[in-house]
């Protein structure tokens, strides 16, 4: 047990003491008194604590645990500083090695209300002045205030920060964290061992930046505490890119503005939020409340709440089971964001225990209350009563020693208000919170060595619930946020959420993304053309092979025509990778992307290049024959044009394949949510460079308008031929039908670009058409005089056979070259 030393060491801190005021210096409240027990002679600096330990004045009970232990720690502060004890402060003794100062501490309840506030401060700073040489017992001894200490909460804070710039008297709190209160127009004297709100919300974003919270909702109350934290929120949320739905609600109106705000809350339809509630709407309160709107407690909804909500993360908060379990469900699963301090051991034993057992004690923190509190204490049972060692208790304690350091540092023996305020806003050392140092300008605590805690409270399983009939929490520290170096560890286990699980909830609810998928039927429609193609193609191929010796089908050169609906029959087969979308894995449309280029290009180009070959031959033999010369052209001896171009589209090709290859990617279009978020995408193939996604493009294009413009010229060279073997006007027409389609289906194809089905559509239209527009006129009329020879063959047989219809023999109109003559 930690030894607090007689309770004579303290002046106003026994019943016993006799205290008399030697001197005095105006413009100063520090005062030289000597201790007719101790005999001892010592400068007193009067510290005015203002804390709500109660709701009212006709309030009878119970008091208000959490913020009576703040009272506390700032009792305890005081009595170490006055006993040199380094229990806590390792370094304290040696510190105050020739200080005569010591602390006497006096306790006024604020209520939580500004004007009780306002009212306790007026009257102990126009106390008249002690008289020198009066013997003052300690229950007599309350001199004009040298130091405030408080309030609690930053609504009072800084009611009494006007004031007390106005009295000129320093004020030091360890629990309001207002950003207002750094405006010195308007607290002037104030200083904190408490971080600014602003601390909090940018470690809050921090944090929602680790999980992946891009939106969230948020509460707060229309006073100087909530207006500034939510100020600050969105501050750090527009800082770090995060949407903040922010609402406020007035105070002093019951709950139905709170109401209103949580149901605006539920309308956003984000899944994440930060609530800052007023000391007017208890935690219970605010919880239930946000339960009934369907909010909190339940999966997929994730709450924060502010230090001001810290008392569901204290070991003895509890909930009665029948009249609560909505309070607990809601509870269970939440966060609470506070500075991640962990409580003094040292302190924790004296709150915990000491004070249970320590009779001095005990009497000694009673009696620094003012008279009327006293009766409050009347059926007060320490030994049952556990006081609650948080961390705002232990901040209390670092503002108490904060104020007695500074003290202790000033060289004149009666300082001025001023000198002790900047005294104040110097100091520096290890306490009850760790490091411990203060922004000079504002007197706001620094943050440096300071982090943030999310603490998880969830209901404790049935084993740990001691008392029958209350639900009890396991508040766990799982995250820590590091300041300055801002990295956010992760310790203790997972957070769980109200749910149970520990998977992190999506921050916004499921978006329906419409894929702009090709419809099954329109996908069956494409397949359908290409299997019209594909059965035409091989019909022609066979057609080609079975005929080769005929006349009509040797005479248009069997081996090209095979190549001619060849390449139809590939060029129709690149519908199928066109038609190919999800839920097909990624690495296979991205082998779609690529292979329809492969199958159009190749297809295209071996088609109009072996038309080419055939053309060639022709021309190359009514060549010779023109010359009387007799020549033989194999096949093979023309097929170099056609290796040459199939060559080079499949250089290309290659060359893009390796370099930029087309990848399957989805992109998004101008259609959003409310959130800002895409609502449907279109899926696309592209190269990561948009220049040689063109560039590859254009090359590909001139390699087969080559090869097409070749088969043009050569068709063009034979126009002169005998019909048999010109195919001038076949190609003409065969043009004629590619340049209709071209000219009609590409502006279709630009209109429909954003439209996968209408893209689709249209390019499998415009590869049929391209096909037909090759084997019609090239195969019809091979087709057809086929048909006709057959005819005539079968007529001039049944005439054989028939006497009476005399003879007839079939003729077969031949191109035979002159003869040169014989040298």
């Amino acid at each position: 047990m930690t030894d607090l030393g007689d309770k004579s060491s303290s002046y106003n801190l026994s019943t016993s003491h006799g205290l008399t005021v030697l001197d005095r210096k105006v413009g100063s409240e520090v005062l030289e008194v000597f201790d007719g027990f101790s005999n001892e002679t010592y400068r007193n600096v009067h510290v005015l604590s203002l804390k709500p330990i109660m709701f009212s004045r006709e309030s009878t009970g119970p008091l208000e645990i959490f913020r009576l232990s703040f009272e506390a720690a700032g009792y305890i502060a005081a009595r170490h500083f006055n006993e040199r004890n380094s229990s806590i402060l390792p370094d304290l003794g040696e510190r105050l090695v020739g200080c005569d100062i010591k602390l006497s501490y006096e306790m006024a309840n604020t209520m939580f209300n500004r004007l009780v506030a306002l009212k306790a401060l007026q009257e102990a700073a126009t106390r008249p002045d002690t008289p020198l040489g009066a013997v003052l017992q300690p229950d007599q001894w309350k001199p004009r205030p040298t130091v405030i200490n408080g309030p609690a909460s930053s609504t009072v804070s800084l009611a009494v920060a006007s004031l007390a710039g106005v009295y000129e008297i320093p004020q030091i709190s360890g629990t309001a964290s207002s950003t207002v209160l750094d405006d010195k127009a308007r607290a002037p004297f104030f200083s904190r061992s408490y971080p600014t709100n602003q601390a909090d919300a940018e470690a809050l974003m921090i944090y929602f930046k680790s999980i992946g919270v891009t939106h969230f909702g948020s509460i707060y109350s229309l006073d100087a505490y909530g207006s500034s934290f939510g100020e600050a929120v969105n501050t750090a949320a527009t800082k770090h890119g995060i949407v903040n739905y922010f609402t406020a609600y007035e105070i002093g109106r019951g709950m139905q503005p709170f109401i209103e705000s949580l149901q605006y809350l539920k309308s956003t339809q984000v899944k994440y939020f930060f609530g800052i509630f007023d000391v007017g709407i208890p935690v219970e309160d605010g919880c239930r409340e946000a339960h009934r709107q369907g909010i909190m407690g339940f999966p997929g909804y994730t709450w924060i709440l502010t230090e001001s909500e810290s008392k569901i993360t204290s070991a003895d908060f509890s909930l009665d089971n029948e009249t609560e379990a909505d309070i607990a469900k809601a509870i269970h699963g939440v966060g609470v964001l506070l500075p991640g301090i962990t409580t003094h051991p040292v302190l924790e034993q004296i709150m915990t225990e000491d004070f249970k057992t320590d009779r001095q004690l005990q009497e000694g923190f009673v009696n620094a209350h003012q008279p009327n509190l006293l009766h409050f204490f009347d059926d007060f049972n320490f030994s049952i009563t556990t006081l609650l060692p948080s961390i705002y208790a232990a901040m209390v304690y670092d503002a108490v020693m904060t104020a007695g350091l500074a003290a202790c540092d000033q060289t004149e023996r009666f300082f001025s208000s001023e000198q002790l305020l900047m005294g104040i806003r110097q100091q520096a050392f290890d306490g009850a919170t760790g490091y411990v140092s203060y922004n000079n300008v504002t007197g706001t605590r620094d943050l440096t060595g300071l982090r943030y805690a999310i603490t998880n409270v969830i209901i404790a399983p049935d084993n740990q619930q001691l008392t029958p009939g209350r639900i009890r929490f396991n508040p766990t520290t799982r995250t820590a946020i590091e300041f300055p170096s801002r990295i956010v560890n992760l310790g203790h286990g997972p957070f769980i959420y109200s749910d149970n699980t520990t998977s992190v909830p999506e921050a916004l609810p499921h978006v329906d993304m419409d894929m702009n998928l090709i419809p099954l039927g329109v996908q069956g429609f494409g397949w359908g053309l290409m299997g019209f193609i594909m059965v035409l193609s091989a019909s022609c191929i066979a057609f080609a092979l079975h005929y080769r010796s005929k006349r009509a089908v040797a005479s248009a050169q069997p081996a090209f025509l095979v190549m001619i609906a060849s390449g139809c029959l590939v060029m129709a087969t690149a519908i199928v990778p066109m038609s190919l979308q999800e839920p097909i894995p990624a690495s296979g449309l991205d082998i779609a992307c690529m292979s329809q280029w492969y199958l159009v290009c190749l297809g295209f180009c071996v088609s109009f290049s072996a038309l080419f070959c055939k053309l060639y031959r022709i021309n190359k033999l009514q060549l010779r024959a023109s010359q009387f010369r007799r020549v033989q052209v194999n096949v093979k001896d023309v097929l170099f044009p056609l290796v040459i171009m199939v060559g080079l589209n499949l250089v290309v090709l290659v060359t893009w394949s390796v370099v930029d290859p087309l990848v399957w990617e989805r992109e998004t279009e101008h259609s959003r949510d409310r959130f800002d978020r895409p609502t449907s995408s279109i899926a696309v193939c592209a190269s990561n460079s948009q220049t040689l996604e063109k560039l590859f493009g254009a090359l590909l294009f001139a390699i087969s308008f080559v090869a097409l413009a070749l088969a043009n010229w050569e068709s063009y060279k034979g126009r002169k031929l005998p019909t048999e073997f010109n195919e001038t006007g076949r190609i003409a027409m065969s043009m004629f039908f590619l340049i209709e389609a071209i000219i009609i289906g590409s502006p279709i194809l630009l209109a429909a670009q954003g439209n996968p089905t209408a893209t689709f559509l249209v390019k499998a239209m415009l590869i049929f058409c391209t096909c037909l527009a090759i084997i019609g006129p090239i195969f019809l009329p091979i087709w057809s005089l086929q048909i006709r020879r057959e005819k005539v063959k079968l007529s001039g047989r049944a005439s054989k056979s028939n006497p009476t219809t005399g003879e007839t023999s079939d003729v077969v109109t031949t191109v035979t070259a002159q003869r040169c003559p014989t040298s």
